[in-house]
C-alpha cells in the first residue's frame, strides 16, 4: 500500500511538471506571435504613404536678387566750370532733355561769337576771290600800267626840276602811309598780347601785316623813282622804271585772271575750318547746361551753385521707376533649362503675400564664377503692376522651366536613383511589405516627379520612415 502511494506522487509530479513545460511552450508562443503582430502593427504605423495618381507638374528654377530700376544714370558737365544754376530737386520727377543745371557760360559764349566772326571773314574772301577784283582795283592796276610808261618816257625826255619835287612829294606821302600801315599793325599785335579773349582774328592781323608789307615796297619803289628824278635818265634809272611797268603789267594781269583751282580749294578749306571751329564752340557752350538723358525721378544731387565742377564728375543720380527688372544668378545646371520668354512669378521679402509676374528677358553669354561656383546673370523684366516696388527690394523668382499636364506622379521621397547605372527605383505598398520597382521618370517638380513608365495610377507609394531616416529613397 505504501508502496503504492509513493508510485501515485511520484507519477503526479511528473504530470504537474509536464503541464508547467506545456503551459510555458504555450505561453512563449503567445508571447511571439503578439510581439510579431505589435511589431507588424508598428512597421505599418511608421510607413509614409502617398497614393500614386495624375496630375499637372511645373518645373521651377528658383533665384534671388534685388530688385533694379529700369534705367540708372549719373550725369555730368561735359566742360569744367562754375555752376551757376541748379533747376531741380531731390525727389522731383523730370522729363527727358529736361535742364538740371547749368554752368557760366560767358567764356564760352563770347568764343561762340569770335568763331562767327570768323567764319563771317573766311565767306567774305572766298566769295571777293570768287568774284574777281573791283573796278577801282582794276582801273588802280590799269593807272600804276600807265604811269610806269610815263615815267619811263620822261626819263628818256630828261628830267626836270619840276618832276623832281613831284617825285619827293610822292615819296613823302608813299612814306607816311607806310609809317601808318606799321602803326595799326603793330597797335593790333600789341593789343593781342595785352588782351587775347579780346584779339582780333589772325585773319585781321594777316591782312595788316599784308597792308604794311605793300606800303613798304610802294614807298621803296617811290624813293627809287624820286632818286632816279634827282639822276636823271641814267641806264640804273631806266631799268628801275622798265621794272616798275613789267611789276604793275603782272599785277594788271593777276588781277585780270580768273583764281586758280588751289586758291579755291585754299578759300573753301578756310571756310570748312571756320564752320568746324564755330560748331565746336557751340557745342561746348551747349554742354554748359546739363540735361536728363531720360524720363526719371532726380535720387540725388551732388553739385551747388557757386561751386566749380570738373568734366566727368557724377553731378546727379537720376533713376527710371517706370519700371523694374530683377538681376538673379543661376548656376550653370539650371541656366541651360532657361530661355528668353519664360514665365516667372516673383515675391518680395518687403511685400508678403504680393506677387508680381514677369518675364526671362536676357541671359548673360558669359559666366561669373564666385567662389568657384560658376553662375550665369539671368534678367527678368516686370509686367505691368500697382504692387509698390522700390528699387533694392529683396526679391525671388520662380522661373517656370516645363510643365506637364494630366501625368502620373509619384512623390520623390519615394523615389532612389542608383548612381552606378542611373536606374531609378520606386518603392510601393504591396500587401503588408514594401517592394522596389524599376522606374522610368520625366519632369521633376519641386516635390513631384513624372513617371512614364514601371507602375500605375491607383498604386501606393511607401517608405518606412526609419529607412527614411536613412535617406535611401529620400530623392533621386
Amino acid at each position: 500500500m505504501k508502496s503504492l502511494l509513493l508510485s501515485l506522487r511520484a507519477r503526479l509530479g511528473w504530470l504537474i511538471v509536464v503541464t508547467l513545460i506545456l503551459l510555458a511552450a504555450g505561453g512563449y508562443a503567445f508571447y511571439q506571435r503578439d510581439q510579431a503582430e505589435r511589431a507588424r502593427q508598428a512597421a505599418l504605423a511608421s510607413l509614409r504613404t502617398e497614393v500614386i495618381a495624375r496630375g499637372d507638374l511645373v518645373s521651377l528654377v528658383s533665384a534671388t536678387g534685388s530688385l533694379l530700376p529700369e534705367q540708372q544714370s549719373s550725369p555730368s558737365f561735359l566742360v569744367p566750370g562754375v555752376v551757376e544754376e541748379v533747376l531741380v530737386a531731390s525727389g522731383e520727377t523730370v522729363r527727358a532733355g529736361q535742364a538740371l543745371a547749368r554752368l557760366d557760360d560767358a567764356d564760352l559764349q563770347l568764343a561762340v561769337r569770335q568763331a562767327e566772326d570768323a567764319l563771317a571773314i573766311a565767306r567774305l574772301n572766298r566769295q571777293k576771290l570768287l568774284a574777281g577784283p573791283a573796278e577801282g582795283d582794276l582801273a588802280a592796276a590799269e593807272a600804276n600800267v600807265k604811269s610806269a610808261n610815263a615815267a619811263v618816257n620822261d626819263l628818256l625826255k630828261g628830267v626836270g626840276e619840276e618832276q623832281v619835287s613831284i617825285a619827293r612829294i610822292k615819296y613823302d606821302n608813299v612814306r607816311q602811309d607806310y609809317q601808318q600801315a606799321t602803326d595799326r599793325y603793330h597797335s593790333a599785335v600789341e593789343f593781342a598780347k595785352e588782351y587775347p579773349r579780346f584779339a582780333p582774328s589772325q585773319a585781321t592781323l594777316d591782312s595788316l601785316k599784308a597792308a604794311m608789307e605793300n606800303a613798304f615796297y610802294a614807298a621803296e619803289i617811290a624813293r627809287l623813282q624820286w632818286e632816279q628824278a634827282k639822276r636823271g635818265a641814267d641806264q640804273g634809272s631806266l631799268s628801275v622804271g622798265y621794272a616798275r611797268v613789267a611789276q604793275s603789267r603782272a599785277a594788271l594781269a593777276q588781277l585780270q585772271a580768273p583764281p586758280a583751282e588751289l586758291q579755291i580749294r585754299q578759300a573753301d578749306l578756310a571756310v570748312e575750318q571756320a564752320q568746324s571751329a564755330l560748331d565746336q564752340a557751340k557745342l561746348r557752350a551747349a554742354h554748359a547746361q546739363l540735361v536728363a538723358p531720360f524720363d526719371g525721378v532726380v535720387a540725388a544731387i551732388h553739385v551747388k551753385a557757386g561751386e566749380r565742377v570738373g568734366s566727368a564728375v557724377p553731378a546727379f543720380m537720376l533713376v527710371d521707376l517706370s519700371h523694374f527688372h530683377l538681376d538673379v544668378s543661376v548656376d550653370e545646371v539650371d541656366v541651360a533649362k532657361l530661355t528668353v520668354g519664360q514665365a516667372a512669378g516673383i515675391t518680395l521679402d518687403a511685400l508678403p503675400g504680393v506677387g508680381v509676374a514677369g518675364r526671362v528677358e536676357r541671359l548673360a553669354p558669359a559666366a561669373a564664377i564666385v567662389g568657384g561656383v560658376v553662375n550665369y546673370t539671368v534678367r527678368i523684366r516686370f509686367d505691368a503692376t500697382t504692387a509698390p516696388l522700390r528699387s533694392g527690394m529683396s526679391a525671388t523668382a520662380q522661373i517656370t522651366v516645363a510643365e506637364a499636364e494630366e501625368a502620373l506622379l509619384v512623390p520623390n521621397w519615394a523615389i532612389r536613383r542608383d548612381r552606378r547605372t542611373g536606374q531609378a527605383y520606386t518603392s510601393l505598398k504591396d500587401g503588408d511589405e514594401l517592394k522596389e520597382v524599376p522606374i522610368v521618370t520625366g519632369l521633376r517638380g519641386e516635390t513631384h516627379t513624372e513617371v512614364k513608365d514601371g507602375v500605375s495610377e491607383g498604386e501606393v507609394a511607401a517608405v518606412s520612415t526609419a529607412r527614411e531616416g536613412l535617406n535611401i529613397f529620400g530623392g533621386q
